[in-house]
């Protein structure tokens, strides 16, 4: 083992404290036994070091980024530390078609200690770092890297690539994102969008809350040419046979009470619930090279593929759910009685098996249709499955919402499906949107995979 793995093994063993105050499960890191720089400040293989500080930073990224924020922001910003990351690798020796940082070569800078300042520097200069002991990562992981010139470039390097990608995102319409608000107003007709309950004093309460309800419109993508471009078609009209059929699966499988959801289903829907689903697929990708041992570059070209993929899915999600404004089976089943559809039984008190946020919201307080659960595991799953070249895979998962479980995978595809069908078993969507948002999911990761972070 050479010295950073062992700095890595005991550094990690160090910060279990802090991902579970995070809520994210530390993961010790295989780390290949390769030399990183010959001595004299040059590189020994530039284009070709071991992946070691790659894989520890998205780790730190991924703990820092656990903390509270709501999904689309959280994916934004890894989609951002990723790429200053791979930027910084592709200025050392240019692999791979670069992102934000271009007319800039240093190919005797330290690929470690440019993907250390990289990482380090956009979180630094995205005010990410909390109460996390960023500085006393950033320089224990430098620690090992001899002090040469080579060091120092890497270092310059990396900030600038941070300084790059930060800048590139600058005006890309996330300072006019709302939070949280009142608009658009609820619809009144059947099938139209209704704010979802929140609990006050525990009593399930009719709000006017939205998250993010225009974050689809302002967000400028990453690679996607516009967040309309892979709009799924309509949900099924409400006074449909169609409908109907998905109306009736959720009312049963989804329900709170008086449901006929297997115990398979009920674990799988807990399961799924976690609802930080970039670090889900994050550790997904994490487990699905864990063995394959890319080098640095391709290591990288990973994280920016499915982290920018994660980010342009969750804009097109947006985009298209305020678009079709369809209402979520809480609102459904509670006014089915308004749908025109014979074969949709009302229930005035019907509720979702899980809560979005246990105690504030039964149901996440966004229009469904497409699922945003579903586009990110479609996303990550297509990209795996180019980037490998196989849809083939043994991973076992742990979730942080069914603690003491994993779940095992044989194929990419199949935790996609299975991550887009809980949304059925939480109670939280129709399979039309299930399906429609994982279909989304995929042909955003194939667009991000075939038009950026390409062979030079």
């Amino acid at each position: 083992m050479t010295q950073f793995s062992k700095f890595i093994a005991i550094n990690i063993l160090a910060g279990l404290a802090f991902f579970t105050s995070c809520r994210k499960e530390a993961k010790e890191i295989t780390i290949p036994n390769e030399p990183g720089a010959e001595q004299g400040g040059q590189p020994l293989k530039p284009g070709f070091d071991d992946n070691e500080m790659v894989l520890y930073w998205n780790e730190k990224a991924a703990i820092v980024l656990g903390a509270p924020m709501n999904q689309p922001t959280r994916t934004r910003y890894f989609a951002m530390i990723s790429i200053a990351v791979y930027d910084a690798l592709n200025c050392i020796k240019p692999k791979y078609q670069r992102y934000a940082l271009f007319n800039t070569r240093h190919q005797s800078a330290s690929p470690e200690s440019a993907v250390a300042s990289a990482a380090y520097w956009t979180i630094k200069g995205l005010s990410l770092q909390g109460n996390f002991p960023v500085d006393a990562w950033y320089n224990e992981s430098l620690a090992l890297v001899p002090d040469e010139d080579s060091k120092e470039l890497g270092k310059s390097l990396g900030k600038e690539a941070a300084e790059a990608i930060i800048t590139n995102r600058t005006n890309d319409g996330f300072a006019k994102v709302l939070a949280a608000s009142s608009t658009p107003l609820d619809g009144d007709g059947p099938g139209e969008y209704r704010s979802t309950l929140m609990y006050v004093d525990g009593v399930p309460t009719p709000t006017t809350i939205k998250r993010v309800s225009n974050w689809g419109t302002v967000l400028k993508p990453f690679v996607i040419e516009s967040n309309q471009q892979f709009r799924p078609v309509s949900p099924y009209p409400v006074n449909s046979n169609e409908y109907a059929v998905d109306y009736n699966e959720v009312k049963t499988k989804g329900a709170r009470i008086n449901s006929n959801r297997s115990i398979e289903e009920e674990s799988i829907a807990r399961f799924w619930s976690e609802n930080r689903p970039s670090i889900t697929w994050n550790n997904f990708t994490r487990k699905a090279i864990g063995n394959k041992k890319p080098d640095a570059w391709k290591t990288a070209r990973l994280f920016a593929l499915v982290h920018v993929s994660l980010a342009d899915g969750i804009n097109a999600q947006l985009n298209a759910g305020y678009h079709f404004y369809f209402w979520r089976p809480e609102t459904g089943i509670r006014l089915a009685y308004s749908d025109g559809n014979s074969n949709t039984e009302a229930d005035p008190n019907w509720l979702p098996f899980l809560d979005e946020v246990p105690g504030v919201f039964p149901t996440p307080p966004v229009p469904g249709y497409p699922n945003a659960f579903a586009v990110y595991g479609g996303a990550t799953a297509e990209t795996l499955r180019l980037f490998l070249g196989s849809d083939k895979t043994s991973i076992e998962l742990s979730s942080l919402a069914l603690p003491g479980k994993t779940r095992q995978f044989f194929s990419f595809s199949q935790a996609a499906k299975e991550n887009a069908l809980s949304m059925i078993y939480t109670g939280w969507d129709f399979r039309k949107s299930a399906l429609a948002g994982e279909a989304m999911g995929r042909q955003i990761a194939g667009y991000v995979f075939t038009h950026h972070f390409k062979e030079q």
